[in-house]
């Protein structure tokens, strides 16, 4: 049983001190990364495409013979190159009616190709090897965007063979413009919405152009206009913009999956004090030892952790000690239901 027990000692012990944290953590604050990296251009962005379309020779592997929605697709196709045949006659295995779905990414142009997933719909057992035929691809306007066809040559992740790639499997007929600059502004997009790291932002664009009007208007975005003197090269001054270098905060976040058992753990997360019990595993942060309360002195595994301690300071004694991802990851869902996680706590 996992328990988590809040108290109010400040003192300090040392059964088996954990590790002191490496000169690299302290290091780590002050990195800088691109602007680019962290955001991007209001307005660049993908669009999604589908599109209803048929894969043929499957060798067996198609919907079943006796699938209407098959014989009404294959019977309409034919029918399209003059041939009449009624869909009760149609008895093919080799084919399968799929959804073709495709990302469109921004500034596209007429004649480039992007991927394309096709999955099947009915019956099929498996698309490898089969051919895609012609099939239009519309954004959520309806409107064509690309028309797709080839062979799906590799099947998706995991190894479901009822969903398959093409890759440059489809050919661009029409681009989208992307509105990157309105009002003589361009918007920076944080990808992940933090207030510290907009005003760090903000401060180095304003240090950087000092003729342009830059403004936070939020956690997520940041207004910038452009200079006069840079407003005939609006590509050139994005592009300065996006090359300016910041530190960015550190990550709050503690990322849990108990299915593979993988934690990820913000290097800014810290953790209040508690005292943590495990079969014969006793972990005190911020604990006195000398206090028979905590029961650290009859724990075969004690551990005191100072009170400034981190989630990857606790995860790394627990590790020592043998305990398994698994039981660590409910280890940190009981300490943040006790309120003693200075962090978030995402469980995928």
């Amino acid at each position: 049983m996992v328990a988590a027990f809040a108290w109010i000692s400040a003192s300090l012990a040392c059964a088996q001190a954990a590790p002191a944290p490496s000169p690299a953590a302290s290091a780590q604050a002050s990195f800088t990364v691109r602007l680019k990296d962290l955001a991007y251009v209001q307005g660049v962005r993908d669009n999604q495409l589908t599109g209803f379309g048929l894969v043929t020779g499957l060798a067996g592997k198609g919907d079943g013979a006796g699938s209407k929605l098959l014989q009404r697709v294959v019977a309409n196709l034919v029918t399209s190159f003059g041939v009449q045949i009624a869909e009760a006659d149609l008895r093919s295995r080799n084919c399968a009616v799929v959804m073709a779905t495709a990302d469109l990414p921004a500034f596209a142009r007429p004649g480039d190709t992007i991927p394309v997933v096709v999955s099947s719909v009915d019956e099929a057992t498996d698309l490898s090897g089969g051919v895609l035929l012609q099939t239009n691809l519309k954004a959520a306007n309806g409107q064509v965007y690309a028309v797709a066809q080839g062979l799906v040559s590799e099947t998706a992740v995991n190894g479901v063979a009822t969903v398959g790639t093409i890759p440059a499997g489809a050919i661009v007929e029409q681009g989208v413009s992307a509105p990157i600059v309105t009002g003589g502004k361009v918007s920076i997009v944080l990808r992940n919405p933090d207030f510290i790291d907009a005003s760090d932002a903000e401060s180095a664009i304003a240090k950087a152009f000092p003729k342009a009007q830059v403004s936070a208007v939020d956690a997520s975005v940041i207004e910038v206009g452009i200079p006069a003197d840079k407003s005939g090269d609006p590509v050139g001054f994005i592009a300065a913009l996006e090359s300016l270098t910041i530190s960015p905060d550190l990550s709050g976040k503690v990322v849990v999956n108990p299915r593979t058992g993988v934690v990820v753990v913000g290097a800014n997360v810290r953790i209040g004090k508690v005292a943590v019990s495990y079969k014969d595993t006793r972990v005190a942060i911020g604990a006195d030892i000398t206090s028979p309360y905590y029961g650290l002195g009859q724990a075969k595994n004690p551990f005191v952790i100072a009170d400034t301690a981190t989630v990857d300071d606790l995860v790394k004694v627990l590790q020592d000690a043998g305990v398994s991802s698994d039981t660590i990851i409910e280890i940190l869902k009981a300490i943040d239901r006790a309120g003693a996680l200075y962090g978030k706590l995402v469980v995928m």
